[in-house]
């Protein structure tokens, strides 16, 4: 039997990476999305309170109305506080996609490179790698590259300049010394094979990290279906 679990979407753009990866990395689990784009815009306008009340309606109907046994938020610009506010209040466990894959961002070095395409993203990712590193007991320095034109590129669905943006950012990045560079965003997963391939640094998004943490709370073993 296939688990159940629920994406909670912020951005189109984040949906194809995930269900691409997932669909053919996780048989084993069944998975629905619930996406709601204006919670963007409340991000960026600062209204948190929307936007905590917005994620609370979306996780009650992952877990009333789809039975979903973990909700997986992919939206990386939600704050610590609220998160940790909606998983006290949650039935079923909740897991922000990025901290996985902050845990392995600062075991791979002291010096991380962050590139971020949604500015309100930037504050957030720089507090969960800070808090990874408190975790581990070792200290980090951070250097950023934020691409705001990127990301209206695509969401006006210019990839071609997405990309290119997105890649000359990750190059400056690996060119600074660092010595791993986080993709802060699930929408930036589709440059992945490519910063790879330029760059002699790890390129890590949250996509294989989050399966794992879902498969590790579900007690699950890779590509067990039944």
């Amino acid at each position: 039997m296939k688990r159940r679990i629920t994406l909670l979407h912020a951005s189109p753009a984040a949906v194809a990476p995930l269900m691409n990866y997932y669909s053919a990395a996780a048989p084993e689990l069944e998975i629905t999305n619930i996406l709601e784009d204006g919670i963007l815009r409340l991000l960026a306008a600062g209204n948190l309170s929307a936007v905590e009340r917005r994620l609370h309606n979306m996780i009650a109907a992952a877990v009333e109305d789809y039975d979903a046994e973990l909700v997986l938020m992919t939206c990386s610009a939600v704050p610590k506080g609220m998160l940790k506010a909606l998983r006290d209040e949650a039935e079923v466990p909740l897991l922000k996609i990025d901290e996985p894959m902050a845990r392995c961002a600062v075991s791979a070095g002291a010096h991380i490179g962050v590139a971020v395409t949604f500015p309100p993203t930037r504050e957030t990712t720089h507090r969960l790698l800070q808090d990874a590193a408190e975790e581990a007991g070792v200290q980090v320095e951070i250097s950023d590259e934020v691409l705001p034109l990127a990301y209206r590129a695509l969401l006006a669905g210019d990839l071609e300049t997405h990309d290119a943006l997105l890649l000359a950012g990750i190059d400056r990045l690996a060119e600074s010394g660092v010595e791993a560079i986080v993709l802060a965003q699930v929408s930036m997963a589709r440059v992945l094979l490519k910063a790879r391939e330029r760059v002699s640094v790890p390129v890590l998004t949250s996509l294989d990290s989050s399966l794992d943490a879902i498969r590790e709370i579900l007690s699950l073993e890779a590509l067990e279906v039944q």
